[in-house]
């Protein structure tokens, strides 16, 4: 049994405006999930075009169960949470993949963009050295990791954050499409 506090409260609230606000700057179209999906997914979004369910954070959810929903799915699922130290509009995005019966995930991964209109990508936290390398394009149709970076140099890298980082704050408080 959990119990929820207020703080839990706010940060899936939090996290739940973050994946709407990811689906808005990656052009996704989505439904909430249907009731065919495992019910561990209900309250989350679904991207039909992309196969994919969008989830956010919430204490009651483990990573475990998600996971096996991949699995039983075959589905991708996208969790956004806000960081720990948020002030309101800092995510990390954990993306689980399955392919072949198998999941992978890769945590820690930030919303880099190229510029207001330019693309957008999920990229590894530079901060954590710890996490795979790869990146997600989130114009595919399908989350595919590469290995190819969106960006040239490290000042490169690091500006395409601040840009990705400002265009979730915008879209959270609706100055930007």
């Amino acid at each position: 049994m959990f119990y929820l506090n207020q703080e839990d409260r706010q940060r899936e609230r939090l996290a739940s405006d973050g994946a709407i606000d990811l689906a808005t700057i990656a052009g996704w179209q989505t439904e909430p999930c249907p009731n065919i999906l495992p019910p561990v997914l209900a309250g989350y979004l679904y991207c039909r075009n992309s196969d994919l369910v969008l989830a956010h954070w919430r204490r009651n959810v483990s990573l475990s169960r998600l996971l096996a929903a991949a699995r039983e799915t075959r589905l991708d699922l996208l969790l956004v949470e806000p960081a720990w130290m948020a002030t309101g509009s800092d995510f990390r995005v954990s993306a689980i993949l399955c392919r072949a019966g198998e999941t992978e995930v890769y945590r820690g991964l930030r919303l880099w963009g190229a510029g207001i209109d330019g693309p957008n990508w999920l990229i590894p936290d530079p901060a954590d050295r710890d996490l795979d390398p790869r990146c997600f394009d989130l114009s595919m149709k399908r989350m595919t990791p590469d290995q190819q970076v969106p960006f040239s140099d490290d000042e490169t890298r690091d500006l395409g954050l601040l840009v990705g980082g400002i265009r979730w704050k915008a879209m959270a408080g609706g100055h930007l499409i």
